[in-house]
């Protein structure tokens, strides 16, 4: 379990505020009842990693611990966050008012944010290894869930795990690619953090 400087604390708070802000003001941005708005939102990973930064970042900022490795998996899927809609999302998706606001903080600010704290504010990983299956748990977990939101509702948020149209055989390899793929990704930005706080304090520890 991780504790954490005044000054990280603040950072975390400040970072859990904007986001909390932006997830309570969007669903007043679409028409419909609020909850019924709220509800649509939280089909999409994006959210759930808006939800969890925003849990995660209060939790701290009120002085509050968490373990390394529930760190690095929010900075992982806040990674894929950004990268995904930025890279394949973006150019089809153009808010405009006050959801140019909330969609740059769901997909900008909170990611960058949030990773920047993560590499900003803790400490070089003793070992990777035992870090991985907490950071493949979010898109499994986000897997099952769009399969019983799909059966329940027939809503796929994405292609990718549209189990009607790929068939139960590549619904499955996409989830466990998926996993294998954030294991990848966050053993790589747990090794590039450790190495850029290893170079810049030679005596931190973990």
């Amino acid at each position: 379990m991780m504790s954490f400087s005044p000054t990280a604390r603040l950072a975390a708070g400040t970072i859990a505020i904007i986001a909390a802000a932006s997830l309570i003001v969007q669903p007043l941005l679409n028409d419909g009842s609020y909850l019924g708005n709220l509800g649509g939102m939280v089909r999409y990973f994006t959210i759930w990693g808006n939800i969890a930064a925003t849990l995660a970042m209060g939790w701290i900022a009120i002085g509050k611990g968490l373990p390394r490795a529930v760190l690095a998996s929010l900075a992982t899927s806040l990674t894929v966050v950004g990268a995904v809609y930025w890279v394949l999302l973006a150019g089809y998706h153009t808010p405009t008012g006050l959801g140019w606001y909330t969609n740059q903080i769901h997909h900008s600010f909170v990611p960058i944010a949030t990773v920047a704290w993560w590499f900003g504010y803790t400490t070089p990983a003793p070992k990777i290894m035992p870090m991985l299956p907490t950071i493949m748990a979010p898109p499994l977990s986000y897997g099952m869930f769009a399969f019983l939101l799909g059966e329940a509702t027939g809503f796929y948020a994405y292609f990718f795990i549209n189990l009607p149209d790929l068939g139960w055989t590549n619904f499955l390899l996409n989830n466990v690619g998926l996993a294998l793929f954030f294991a990848g990704l966050g053993a790589v930005l747990i090794t590039l953090k450790n190495v850029g706080k290893r170079w810049s304090n030679p005596t931190a520890v973990a």
